[in-house]
């Protein structure tokens, strides 16, 4: 962007904090050639499992690598690369199957500091519209529980959808306010995100509309506004947990502020010393100095509580690749009760879906999928937790799940599908969660194929002509077509719900019979190419 679209009362604002020359390096950031960097994080859920050299064939097809060279990974995401904006992995039939997740480099950073591990009960509390809840749900690794929550409706379908997107199974999204919340979940999670709503000022380069919504009275805003949020978080925490704390704004009052205010209000709350990585650098409490005095619960121990902001960190577009963001990490005194603090569940435990629902599912699954269990209640061994029901649906929640009653859900854990009286349809979000290996019936189109663009754009394939489409194109490959024609032979005298892949990568499903596979992929996510 050009750096003359910047308010004018934010460049004074910046001014007055920034010695000459800094300030002069942070205005300059904004009219570079290259305004900001790209990010794509790979989903461990989907990728990384079948064999070596698999992240790195995904990202050379996403972003259509010269020569195969892999870009440069995220100095504080293990699983994020820096792309060039010529590529365009949103339009890549990738996307659609949840191998990866787009997302500024600099969003990535509050994950890496808040370091979920598989079995933590986490709580990303203004998540919308998914990146970072996508990104611990990918640490989970499936295990544990991740409570996901955005109090905008519109928004919160978006992050349903992005859970859905990346195969999570373990994620309860709701649709709440954070003082509603707070008296639910009071002591209940190990850690807690809370990736404020702000000022959006780390944006600026990113977003030019982030400029024309900012004014000084909406910083006033959002800071009232993270100070209430931040408050009822704490509220959540179990003793010996972690909180961070973060923003994507530059405004101190937003930032630096609030986390002196909170500490001098929660006693039982101290900032922890992390690691800085990629050009990270330290918060600066000398920006908030002139406050102290307004806050009498600081009064005996103002310098120590400014020591530990200087806890917080910092990421500036003039000194990482990436936009501006503000980070603290959190950890509440004591120590993590493992024992029965892990067996409390707010809202009592879900009830199990009733046997008439239950029968059309167990029909579905003795039909379709592999290696099912010999139970009621619980599906196929890769689906292991409860099934309850949401009106017609079905979803798979982990047992300790906390109780829906009283809360506005959008996503209940792993979405199985719909009870049609005496039938069962499965989900979409069932099939991006399962893999060939899963199931019984299973159709692999190419990525760089016509027929996956015709699938994602709602069309019904026939297998005939797909096996007369690739005898024109076999010369090249004659032992592998023959091999995957024969297969298609046996596929066309076969019948049932067929789980379409690309590439092996599972992204929707469709329902086979007489060599036809009508398309089931959502009318609401297809795509005309």
């Amino acid at each position: 962007m050009n750096n003359s679209a910047l308010p004018e009362k934010f460049l004074q604002s910046m001014k007055e904090l920034f010695s000459e020359k800094e300030y002069e390096e942070f205005v300059e950031s904004f009219s570079a050639e290259d305004d900001y960097s790209h990010g794509i994080r790979v989903n461990y859920l989907k990728v990384g499992k079948r064999a070596e050299g698999e992240i790195e064939a995904v990202l050379e097809k996403a972003l259509d690598l010269a020569g195969g060279v892999i870009p440069k990974q995220v100095p504080w995401e293990e699983r994020g690369y820096y792309y060039s904006e010529e590529a365009a992995p949103g339009k890549h039939p990738y996307h659609e199957a949840g191998l990866y997740y787009i997302q500024e480099p600099s969003a990535m950073s509050p994950v890496h500091f808040l370091d979920p591990k598989p079995g933590d009960r986490v709580l990303d509390l203004c998540a919308a519209p998914g990146g970072k809840s996508t990104q611990i749900a990918d640490r989970l690794c499936g295990k544990g529980l991740l409570v996901t929550n955005e109090i905008n409706r519109d928004r919160a379908k978006i992050l349903s959808l992005n859970i859905e997107r990346m195969g999570v199974p373990n994620a309860l999204v709701l649709n709440e306010d954070s003082g509603h919340l707070s008296e639910v979940f009071e002591g209940y999670f190990d850690k807690i995100l809370v990736d404020a709503p702000c000022s959006g000022e780390g944006m600026f380069r990113k977003n030019e509309n982030a400029s024309g919504e900012w004014s000084p009275e909406n910083v006033e805003l959002c800071a009232s506004r993270q100070e209430e949020i931040l408050n009822n978080a704490a509220k959540m925490l179990l003793p010996g947990g972690r909180l961070v704390y973060s923003t994507c704004t530059f405004s101190p009052k937003e930032n630096e502020e609030n986390v002196f205010k909170f500490l001098a209000s929660h006693p039982d709350f101290h900032t922890e010393e992390v690691e800085l990585v990629g050009g990270m650098e330290n918060g600066r409490p000398q920006w908030v100095r002139d406050i102290v005095k307004n806050i009498p619960e600081a009064s005996d121990n103002a310098e120590a509580l400014l020591s530990e902001v200087s806890n917080s960190v910092r990421l500036w577009p003039h000194k990482v690749e990436g936009e501006g963001h503000f980070m603290c990490v959190f950890k509440r005194d004591g120590s993590l009760n493992t024992e029965g603090q892990k067996n409390y569940v707010p809202g009592g435990r879900n009830i199990a879906a009733r046997k008439e629902a239950l029968k059309p599912l167990n029909e579905f699954l003795d039909e379709t999928l592999n290696k099912q269990r010999n139970s009621k209640e619980k599906t196929d061994q890769a689906l292991d937790g409860l099934v309850i029901s949401f009106g017609d649906q079905l979803y798979l929640c982990p047992e300790n799940m906390p109780g829906i009653k009283g809360l506005k859900v959008m996503r209940p854990g792993l979405h199985l599908g719909t009870v049609k009286k005496d039938r069962f349809e499965p989900s979409h979000a069932l099939a991006l969660y399962l893999n060939e290996d899963s199931v019984k019936l299973h159709f692999d189109l190419s990525s760089d194929s016509g027929e996956i663009q015709q699938y994602l754009n709602g069309q019904t394939l026939r297998i005939s002509s797909i096996m007369n489409d690739m005898e024109r194109v076999s010369d090249n490959d004659n032992n592998g077509c023959e091999s995957r024609k024969q297969e298609m032979k046996l596929l066309e005298k076969k019948k049932g719900w067929c789980l379409i892949t690309t590439d092996g990568y599972s992204v929707g499903w469709a329902k086979l019979a007489g060599g036809m596979l009508k398309n089931h992929y959502p009318k609401g996510l297809r795509i005309n190419y």
